[in-house]
């Protein structure tokens, strides 16, 4: 994202562009492997398309590390709740 990319529709426009360098973020694409390690490490500013591939095979052998519901699972900390109460745009209460 550089400068120029701040949409003039902005008020704070010029704010922005007086406070931030040239380019706001040079983008950094990256593609991880399923264990996390780079299969292609971020890259730079420059534009481009970024393809590779993955193992499928490593996929499912990772999926064997991640414990959701394990010793690892903190029911105490988090909880996942279901509302199957159907949702409206606009409630109302007194």
């Amino acid at each position: 994202m550089r400068r120029e990319d701040i949409g003039s529709s902005s008020g704070w426009r010029e704010i922005v562009a007086a406070a931030t360098p040239d380019v706001l973020a040079n983008g950094g694409s990256c593609i991880a492997s399923p264990d996390g390690q780079w299969l292609l490490a971020p890259s730079g500013p420059e534009e481009g398309l970024l393809v590779t591939t993955i193992d499928r095979r490593r996929v499912l052998e990772e999926r064997h590390n991640f414990d959701l519901s394990g010793h690892y699972s903190r029911p105490d900390i988090t909880t996942l709740e279901v509302n199957r109460k159907r949702q409206k745009i606009v409630e109302l209460s007194d």
